[in-house]
């Protein structure tokens, strides 16, 4: 089985959305988004996703 899942991000100025796409636990793909962006992503058996709110230039 397969779900879908989108991010909207909804924030200040001074913060991101940054999201970890991981496979069988090894990251495949990682991106920011800034206010009003938004991002649809699938995941299944061996992906995941993680989603943090953070300030800009934190790491």
């Amino acid at each position: 089985m397969t779900t879908q899942v989108t991010i909207r991000a909804h924030l200040s100025d001074e913060k991101e959305v940054r999201v970890t796409v991981k496979e069988n636990g090894e990251v495949i793909e990682q991106f920011a988004l800034q206010h009003g962006e938004s991002a649809d992503r699938y995941v299944y058996e061996s992906r995941e996703i993680s989603v943090s709110e953070v300030i800009k230039g934190q790491e």
